[in-house]
């Protein structure tokens, strides 16, 4: 393993030092405008689920470890094309280290491979990148998602427990927002904005999404936004079903904030359908951000399932670029059939730094 790992790490230099080449000469070339960009983002978390407790150092899957690269050009007077390459490279990533683990992940994972067209009519993009939906149930101006959101993923890994210590499903199994589809092999178009409107169409093989977004700056200078999004799968040998979710935020001029969020995913051929409510109020204060969340999820690891978390976050924005953050969660499930499940409780603090 520690030979693959040095291999992908000389790859990457290789590859990073390549694409410098080619970038400068395209420069000169070819009008070409190439930008790296990317970010290290990583968390400490002091974890208990009732049976065991542990201390873990985890790549915060919130927003995770990854180098980006971006290029456009103009190829016409009102027509701009161009990529974006993203990877993920992360050590033990939070959504997948357990209580108990040794240091599980250090691993390359393909983010964004697309290319793009972009004129008065709107933007055509194809390749590996988000579909028309992602983001819908997202929608959040709190200032504190890379701490908690409501599709959190800072201790997905962390298994629920029985009395005798046994684990039994993971967090990130219990809990979801039911979000649109995130970096899949899609071609997507999105409409010029109408107004505070957008609306983005995707598809690929077996899958379609929908996207609306609204965003508008108000009186006072308050601001609200909002999106819905739609998803159809219909891979019959891997997920089949229809999904909606949707999601608000509204924040005031002095920092006051609220949040809300909804999903729900009708599986095809299952005797129950999950859903998801999420809510958070916080308040901005200068480069502080504080914020108090509630989630809860029914059915989805198991019909009947009832999964609730509660979650306190700050992030501090040092300065651009700049974050510390802390989160403290406690989370539980109520299971049926007489499985008794203990709560999860878990505090992080981590800092992200992007360049």
């Amino acid at each position: 393993m520690k030979t693959l790992n040095s291999i992908q790490v000389v790859t990457g230099v290789v590859l990073l030092t390549s694409f410098t080449a080619i970038s400068s000469n395209a420069n000169a070339v070819d009008n070409l405008e190439f930008k790296w960009s990317g970010q290290i983002s990583r968390a400490i978390t002091f974890a208990d689920n009732g049976a065991d407790d542990d201390v873990l150092f985890v790549d915060n899957n919130n927003s995770g470890t990854r180098l980006r690269l971006t290029g456009k050009m103009d190829i016409s007077p009102g027509l701009t094309a161009g990529v974006v390459w993203e990877t993920q490279y992360q050590d033990n990533s939070s959504s997948s280290i357990d209580i108990g683990d040794k240091d599980n992940s250090s691993a390359f994972s393909s983010r964004k491979r697309d290319l793009w067209f972009k004129g008065g009519w709107g933007k055509l993009s194809l390749g590996q990148g988000d579909g028309a939906a992602n983001g819908t149930s997202e929608v959040d101006f709190s200032g504190t998602t890379i701490a908690d959101y409501s599709g959190n993923n800072l201790d997905d890994g962390i298994s629920f427990a029985d009395s005798a210590g046994n684990k039994i499903v993971k967090n990130g199994k219990a809990f979801d927002n039911f979000d649109g589809l995130s970096r899949n092999d899609r071609l997507r178009y999105d409409s010029p904005n109408y107004g505070p409107i957008g609306v983005a169409v995707s598809g690929g093989q077996d899958k379609a999404e929908l996207g609306l977004r609204y965003t508008q700056k108000m009186g006072g200078g308050s601001k609200v936004g909002a999106a819905l999004g739609y998803v159809e799968s219909d891979d019959p040998g891997s997920d089949n079903f229809k999904q909606l979710g949707l999601s608000a935020s509204y924040i005031t001029a002095g920092g006051f904030n609220i949040t809300g969020a909804y999903g729900e995913r009708d599986i095809n051929g299952a005797s129950v359908d999950p859903e998801s409510m999420y809510i958070k109020v916080g308040q901005k204060m200068g480069p502080h951000n504080v914020s108090l969340a509630y989630h809860t999820v029914d059915d989805l690891a198991a019909a009947g399932d009832e999964a609730e978390r509660i979650n306190l976050a700050w992030v501090y924005n040092i300065t651009k670029g700049v974050e510390l953050f802390a989160d403290y969660q406690t989370a539980s499930v109520d299971r049926a059939g007489g499985v008794s499940l203990e709560d999860i409780d878990q505090f992080s603090v981590g800092s992200r730094i992007k360049f």
